[in-house]
């Protein structure tokens, strides 16, 4: 799987493979239906704890992106998630604060930051400048 994690980041390794299959997911290189790696096979591919993983793929499987089937394994979810939409707005809005504040933190303007927003909505959907 094309998951890097940085062992020396600050960020929790649950979070950035949590992160990453969320992206691999939205950009299209993990499809619809696809089997993931099974707990032991990730979990030794990216050297990290089984129990790890297990906490990982409970996380997706929560958040609607992947389906657990006993004694098959792990899926990337066929069916879109079904939230309110208010919901999904308080969710997005978490996060795009979170955002703006680093940004404004380190100093970048507001058309900078619009642009960073753009560079990487077209990076995640595949069209690369």
């Amino acid at each position: 799987m094309l998951i890097q994690v940085d062992y020396n980041s600050g960020e929790p390794i649950s979070h950035q493979v949590v992160s990453q299959i969320k992206w691999l997911v939205v950009s299209g290189k993990l499809q619809p239906g696809e089997k993931l790696p099974s707990i032991r096979e990730l979990a030794k591919e990216l050297r990290i704890n089984p129990t790890t993983v297990t906490r990982i793929y409970s996380e997706l499987s929560s958040d609607g992106v992947i389906t657990l089937r006993q004694g098959q394994g792990a899926f990337v979810s066929t069916q879109s998630v079904q939230l309110p939409k208010a919901e999904i707005r308080r969710r997005v809005g978490r996060l795009a604060q979170s955002m703006l504040v680093e940004g404004l933190r380190l100093g970048l303007k507001r058309a900078e930051i619009d642009k960073v927003i753009d560079d990487e909505f077209r990076r995640i959907r595949g069209n690369t400048p």
